[in-house]
């Protein structure tokens, strides 16, 4: 009987990380994504992430740390969404919360350029979690 329980908690432990895998900004994050490959979807590589940050008017300099920081947010997929205990959304690669208003959307372009803007070109990355918790590191 032990063992069964010891199973359903494996289980249930597997259920929470798939569960929790989209991350977002803004600390309302638990856990990062632990794929490093890009999620089911429309996924992006690294590579098409750099280009749509810089076509974003990105700084090319930030493109690899935002990429990493776009793959460990959404895994890679533009659909993306997270709904927080306290009423948020977060949307897209970036995981754009809702408290920016029309910059929370599921555009690819859209939601780049939003990253641009709120983390100063790639100068400020601490609005988001997987930033701060290190999730983003060696994601590109």
């Amino acid at each position: 009987m032990s063992g069964g329980g010891i199973k359903v908690v494996a289980v249930v432990g597997i259920a929470l990380v798939m569960a929790s895998g989209v991350k977002h900004h803004h600390g309302h994050g638990i856990l990062a994504s632990l794929d490093s490959a890009p999620s089911a979807g429309s996924p992006a590589g690294c590579r098409k992430l750099e280009r749509l940050w810089e076509k974003a008017g990105g700084n090319p300099a930030s493109a690899q740390m935002a990429a990493s920081i776009a793959m460990a947010e959404s895994g890679g997929d533009p659909g993306a969404t997270d709904n927080n205990t306290n009423g948020s959304t977060d949307r897209g690669y970036w995981q754009i919360n809702s408290i920016h208003g029309a910059q929370s959307t599921y555009d690819p372009l859209a939601n780049a350029r939003a990253a641009v803007q709120i983390s100063g070109n790639g100068t400020n990355w601490t609005p988001w979690v997987t930033y701060n918790t290190g999730a983003y590191a060696g994601r590109c």
